[in-house]
């Protein structure tokens, strides 16, 4: 058998054994659809209109309350990651800004901001605060609400027994599969235990909630703190029914949404003061243990 010189094969065996030739060419079609359609699998895009109301800690973090995306969410107000630190520069609470939402299976992020035209109309669903799937979000100086938990040692726990006590609290769920999301967050737990053991013996509580519910039972949190501490008196892991986790997580801007299996979601983690106020909210999870110890280090001086 010969081949023309200029076109090339790929040989192929069928489950007889038997050579199929297919044109290089031809492969190459397939791959690309292949890529094609996987990608399309993979990644969804959003072109999306809102108004800016608020930003967050780590210079990438932008709150806007958006109108609707068809087919993905309602108008709502949420925390959005942009993808590099220069997108936010020279945007302002109040600009109505227009931009693209990327969402994949495992992460989401914006791009393209662009400003409207001052008068642009907008479809919003703002309240008086920014709102989160209809609640207002918590800002710093609010009471922490009440709400009862349920530890990784089934002990009820009610955040109004909290006061008095310093508290840093942080929401994840245990099957969280990105290393830079909750095992990161969890790390920077386990390293501000020691170093609260260190500087403030004794004076401040760690709080780890889970939006995973049904999942995270106080079995499963009780093996999951193993992993990061054996102190659970000082670090307490805590579940509750679906409702009261799933309001008090929105309240902190936790927006959180199970897909193939999975739990896309940001993160948020906040110090709460002896008299039960919220003294600091950050936003993601670039901050690092020594940034609670100096807000810490202003809190405690001045209690």
């Amino acid at each position: 058998m010969s081949f023309d010189p200029f076109d090339r094969f790929i040989v192929l065996f069928s489950k007889d054994y038997q050579p199929t030739y297919l044109p290089v060419k031809m492969l190459r079609l397939l791959l690309a659809f292949f890529l094609i359609w996987t990608g399309c699998q993979l990644s969804r895009s959003y072109e999306v209109r809102g108004r800016i109301v608020g930003f967050g800690d780590d210079g990438r973090t932008v709150f806007i309350a958006h109108e609707a995306i068809p087919g993905y969410m309602p108008a709502m107000t949420m925390p959005f990651q942009t993808a590099d630190t220069t997108s936010l520069q020279g945007l302002s609470l109040g600009d109505a800004i227009q931009f693209t939402f990327h969402v994949r299976r495992d992460s989401s992020w914006i791009t393209d901001i662009r400003r409207l035209p001052p008068g642009t109309p907008l479809t919003l669903a703002e309240v008086g605060r920014p709102t989160l799937h209809g609640l207002p979000l918590l800002e710093e100086g609010d009471l922490l609400p009440e709400v009862t938990l349920l530890t990784q040692d089934s002990i009820t726990l009610r955040t109004a027994d909290l006061k008095g006590q310093t508290v840093v609290l942080t929401f994840i769920y245990t099957r969280c599969p990105v290393p830079d999301f909750c095992p990161r967050m969890s790390e920077n737990f386990q390293k501000l235990q020691s170093l609260l053991q260190q500087r403030f013996p004794g004076r401040v509580r760690l709080l780890t909630i889970s939006f995973d519910p049904l999942y995270d039972t106080p079995t499963v949190l009780r093996r999951y703190a193993q992993r990061y501490t054996a102190d659970t008196q000082s670090w307490t892991f805590a579940t509750g029914d679906t409702t009261t986790i799933r309001q008090l997580a929105t309240r902190f801007g936790v927006h959180y949404q199970e897909q193939t299996g999975e739990i896309v979601h940001n993160l948020a983690t906040a110090l709460i003061t002896p008299d039960g106020r919220i003294a600091r909210i950050w936003r993601g999870n670039r901050w690092k243990p020594e940034d609670v110890l100096q807000t810490l280090a202003e809190v405690l001086g001045s209690t």
